[in-house]
């Protein structure tokens, strides 16, 4: 019986101990249904009957986080047909212009391994009062882990200067479609929980039509992990 009694808070001090030292990355759930192949979940928007099929056609229903919100890119989201191509999409109203300001979006791996993983790469339009076009950026993800899942994923960010801009939507291009994103870490830094970092790792991450994505207003305590982000292998024009 003593030994029991040790056995059990040693096993939880072992497991903050490692949950302390390990860098961490939001994953699906064991018991999630497993997300679809990048094939699949692109014919799944192709296939889609769009809700909308100009910029003036989206609700607009809500305003900018003032901080990043989760959202969840599935095979159930709304599907617009924009500039001639089928992409899920978020749409928000702008606050008020002030001053130049800064978007955060954080993308996260599609599922528990990364090599059969694919991110939602973002592509951010502003439009005016009028639901015009000012301009539409591909915005670039780039790694960093930190030691909450909150604070790890692929991060990218945009910055709004234009006193005309009311709206913002969000989608994913053809562009982007065809572009990846660079991880520093191998598929065997993955743990049934966490990803941890990998001594040696060298690969991308494809970019996929669906998935999750955090958006909202960069906060300052965010400005230090979008900058901190790793973009490529170290040493590589």
């Amino acid at each position: 019986m003593p030994s029991r009694s040790i056995q059990i808070p040693c096993a939880l001090t072992l497991t903050l101990l490692l949950g302390a030292c390990a860098h961490a990355v939001r994953l699906p759930a064991f018991n999630a249904v497993p997300p679809p192949s990048r094939e699949d979940a692109l014919k799944q928007v192709q296939a889609a009957t769009p809700c909308c099929k100009s910029w003036d056609e989206l609700p607009f229903d809500h305003a900018l986080p003032a901080r990043p919100v989760d959202y969840q890119f599935d095979r159930g989201s709304p599907v617009a047909e924009l500039d001639g191509q089928h992409t899920h999409f978020l749409d928000f109203v702008l606050p008020p212009w002030h001053a130049p300001y800064r978007v955060l979006f954080k993308a996260e791996p599609s599922a528990r391994q990364l090599q059969s993983s694919y991110l939602f790469a973002p592509t951010a339009t502003l439009l005016d009062a009028q639901f015009k076009p000012l301009r539409s950026e591909d915005v670039k993800l780039c790694e960093y882990i930190g030691w909450r899942p909150s604070q790890s994923g692929a991060f990218g960010s945009l910055r709004g200067d234009d006193k005309r801009a009311k709206f913002l939507v969000i989608t994913t291009s053809a562009a982007q479609l065809k572009a990846t994103t660079y991880w520093e870490q191998s598929p065997a830094g993955f743990s049934s929980d966490v990803m941890s970092p990998a001594s040696s790792g060298d690969f991308s991450i494809p970019h996929g039509p669906d998935g999750a994505l955090s958006v909202g207003l960069l906060s300052r305590e965010d400005e230090g992990t979008v900058s901190d982000a790793i973009c490529g292998k170290p040493g590589r024009p």
